[in-house]
Order: C-alpha cells, then sequence, then structure tokens
C-alpha cells in the first residue's frame, strides 16, 4: 500500500504491535501474567496473523504517519530459538521492503543481549531494542524472581549503545524489597546508562501470578495509587533533569486489565499518566502562588487549549485542591492557543513545565 506515496497528511509517529507472550523467558517472574496484560495466550504468531495486523495498522486512520515501526514485545524476543527470531523477522521484511514501514523494535531482557544475539539481527532493519530492566537492585531483582543481575543490565546497554540502536530502559516500582528510596537509586543508575527513553510501570498484582497468592496471603502489600503517582512523579522529575524521556508511565488500558478476574489489586488506573503530569502542574501553580505575596481572587490561569485538562486534573481535582489549599473562591481558566503546550500564566507569573 506505499503508505509514504498516499497524499495523506503526515501525523505522529505509529509504532505496530505483535505480541508474543511469555515466549522466550526462562524465568516466571513472581509479578507477572503476561496473558492477563496482553489478552493473549502463549504462543507465537503465525505469518498470516502478523500480516494481518499490520495491514490492520497500515490501513487505519486518515493521516499516515511520520515513521512506522513494527514492535516485538510481550515476552523477551531474543529468548526465543534462533529460527523463531529470523521467522518473526522474515516475516515481517516485506513491509520494510515495500517502504510500508521504516524499521522494527523488540523488547527482551537484559541478559539475552550478546554479541552473538546481536549477530541474529544483521541484516535487518532493526533500529530500537528496549530492556525489561525494573530494577539495578540485585535484592529486588532476586525477590521478584527476574533471574539477572543489574550487571546484566549494564552490559547489555553497552552492547547495544556501541552497535548504535535506539535504547529503552523499562523500570518498576512497588516491587517486592523495594521502596521509594531503592526507586530512586534505580533511576539514579539507569540515568547513568543513557538510555533514549525510559517506561515506568507500577507493579500490579494479576490473576494467575505468583505475587497473587502472597496478595491473598498478606505477604505482599502493594503501593496505594496515590503513592505510586506521587513516586512516578519523583522518577519523571528526576530523568527530565537529565533529558531523558519518559515515553510511558503505568500500563495501557486493554482487555487483560479490564475484564473481570484479570486485575486483583495494585495502583493500576486507564489514565495513569495523566494523574502523574496532573500532579506536576498542581506543584507548579502550587509554587507560583506560595511566592506571591497576595493571592488573587479569583484566580486567573492561561493556559493551552491542549494543557486544560492536566490543569483541571481528574475530575477537576487540582481546581479543587487550590480552592482548599489557598482559600480561593473562584478559579478561571482562560485558553489561549498562543501559548506553548508547556507554559502556562498563573495570576501574571509565566511558569514553564518540565
Amino acid at each position: 500500500m506505499h503508505a509514504r506515496d498516499d497524499g495523506r497528511p503526515v501525523g505522529q509517529p505509529l509504532i505496530i504491535p505483535i505480541f508474543i507472550p511469555h515466549l522466550g523467558c526462562p524465568h516466571q517472574c513472581i509479578f507477572c501474567n503476561q496473558r492477563a496484560i496482553t489478552g493473549k495466550s502463549a504462543q507465537t504468531p503465525s505469518a498470516d496473523q502478523i500480516q494481518q495486523e499490520v495491514n490492520r495498522f497500515l490501513n487505519y486512520g486518515k493521516e499516515r504517519p511520520s515513521t512506522t515501526q513494527i514492535s516485538f514485545f510481550g515476552g523477551s524476543f531474543l529468548g526465543l530459538e534462533k529460527e523463531t527470531i529470523r521467522s518473526l523477522l522474515e516475516t515481517v521484511m516485506p513491509f520494510v521492503r515495500a517502504k510500508d514501514v521504516d524499521s522494527i523494535r523488540f523488547s527482551t531482557r537484559p541478559d539475552t543481549i550478546s554479541q552473538e544475539s546481536l549477530s541474529l539481527l544483521d541484516g535487518f532493519p532493526v533500529s530500537t531494542v528496549e530492556l525489561g530492566v525494573q530494577s539495578m537492585n540485585d535484592r529486588v531483582l532476586d525477590a521478584a524472581g527476574r533471574g539477572h543481575r543489574a550487571l546484566d543490565t549494564v552490559v547489555a546497554a553497552d552492547l547495544l549503545k556501541k552497535r548504535g540502536y535506539e535504547l529503552g530502559l523499562q523500570m518498576m516500582v512497588g516491587l517486592p524489597a523495594d521502596d521509594d528510596d531503592g526507586a530512586m537509586q534505580t533511576a539514579r543508575r539507569i540515568a547513568k546508562l543513557a538510555p533514549d527513553f525510559v517506561r515506568i510501570y507500577p507493579t500490579l498484582v494479576l490473576e494467575g501470578s505468583m505475587l497473587a497468592r502472597r496478595f491473598k496471603d498478606c505477604r505482599y502489600h502493594p503501593m496505594a495509587l496515590a503513592a505510586c503517582v506521587t513516586l512516578v512523579k519523583r522518577l519523571f522529575l528526576y530523568f527530565n533533569t537529565y533529558h531523558i524521556p519518559v515515553v510511558r508511565m503505568g500500563l495501557q488500558a486493554s482487555d487483560g486489565l479490564t475484564r473481570a478476574g484479570g486485575l486483583i489489586a495494585g495502583p493500576y488506573h486507564p489514565a495513569f499518566g495523566h494523574l502523574v503530569h496532573g500532579e506536576i502542574v498542581l506543584d507548579a501553580i502550587s509554587s507560583a502562588l506560595d511566592r506571591m505575596e497576595k493571592q488573587p481572587d479569583p484566580l486567573t490561569i492561561s493556559v493551552h487549549p491542549r494543557m486544560v485538562s492536566r490543569v483541571q486534573g481528574l475530575h477537576k481535582q487540582n481546581i479543587c485542591r487550590l480552592k482548599t489549599a489557598f482559600d480561593l473562591k473562584k478559579i478561571v481558566l482562560h485558553q489561549d492557543g498562543r501559548l506553548a503546550k508547556g507554559h502556562l500564566v498563573v495570576a501574571g507569573a509565566h511558569i514553564t513545565l518540565p
């Protein structure tokens, strides 16, 4: 279909997901029930299934994407059998040759990265590799049943960067034996590896996982949603100081998490990232008001139209909190399309958001 030559306006990048749940994973991590997350059974997708899924995404939408990648994730890609790896890559190559797809990406465990395993990618347009780091604390990795060391992540990241791959690192918060200080330590060690981007996931209790048994026996207590949002906010701001983009916070809403029985407990919210950004905005506005000798009432906040929901917060919680904290009777939101998306004007004071 030659998506690049169809005359449609150019939109955002497109990532086409191909799920390979549990496949390639030599360990059953304590938190994991990949089927509950993806809604898929643990089997290699067939060539026909992959081609149908790619075509479905390519034919969707009025805008053609600026770039298009096919992504293998949900399992550990380089932990698969060599023949399976090559078969999956060969299956999507016709889309690359037709220039419908720019490149391939996948997620894998840090301990699957070696010179030998990376040589399997030679000749294929793989551009991005994500590592399921989860923690940089060996004690936490042991408690989670990960089966690898923090050093494996260091070695893997170095190999990938030397080969020129775009590097993404995934971390989790709320794992057994971990705490806020431990999460921040993991963030510091991740930042030293200079990834191109990061994902941050809360630990959830999923039906069928070993963590579910511990939760039911009162041997594991998941983080509360509010505490998790605040911790992930701290992590987001920390990575921001090193100009490392956080491309996702929280798991996506999916059939596996929303249907009855999939999710037992834990800090899940379908708009988790929105909650984090809303708290960042609330902090910024509160800080600006704290610096003012007298709080204006009504308070006027000028904001780009696309930022209104973040300023208001979920269910307008930010507005309520500001009114309570600063004894305000009225807050007026003024939409100003001339403002950059990450900028606010609070009672005349200009604020640049992280």
